[in-house]
């Protein structure tokens, strides 16, 4: 941070007034609503509030680490954001039902039905089941699978040694066409 100029003037001591803060100036502000609404850097957040390319980036980082005003309004506008786009659960149900609605006016009924289902599920009304099947062992036949574990050790000779001792699966594999 730069010194301030000295002069031979006397110093002026006026009090802060704690209730009235300063406000931001133009290019604070926009660089504030930048930096909060969109996904840049402060840099960048810095260039497109209209800060000079040579001093951007020093800039955006002074105002983020010394300036409790800047840090503060951003603060304010991602509340504010939060607040405007909040997700809940009657605001959902509502909207999901203005979108039936419309759908519905419209002749769109396959949009209409969705909409309904998702009103139905966000509620609680339906379960989803789903059951996830890893290889499809449980798919073969008992030839098929000492086909496989003969395929295996046939091209993993180092399991050989692994599995001395442990149980060996025998049997002649048939061919299936």
């Amino acid at each position: 941070m730069a010194l301030p100029k000295v002069t031979h003037k006397k110093k002026l001591d006026v009090p802060v007034r704690s209730d009235k803060v300063r406000s931001l100036t133009a290019k604070q502000e926009k660089f504030a609503m930048i930096f909060a609404c969109e996904d840049v850097t402060q840099t960048e957040a810095a260039l497109r509030a209209g800060f000079s390319e040579n001093s951007a980036a020093s800039i955006a980082s002074q105002m983020l680490k010394l300036n409790p005003r800047v840090n503060q309004r951003i603060a304010e506008i991602k509340q504010e954001l939060g607040v405007k786009y909040e997700v809940t659960f009657e605001g959902h149900v509502r909207k999901l039902a203005e979108i039936r609605d419309a759908a519905l006016s419209g002749n769109n009924f396959a949009a209409a039905v969705a909409a309904e289902k998702s009103r139905g599920q966000a509620a609680g009304l339906y379960i989803d089941r789903k059951e996830i099947l890893h290889g499809r062992i449980d798919q073969m036949s008992k030839e098929e699978v000492l086909k496989e574990i003969q395929q295996l050790q046939e091209d993993f000779p180092a399991l050989q040694a692994i599995m001395q001792g442990n149980l060996v699966i025998e049997g002649e594999a048939t061919q299936e066409d």
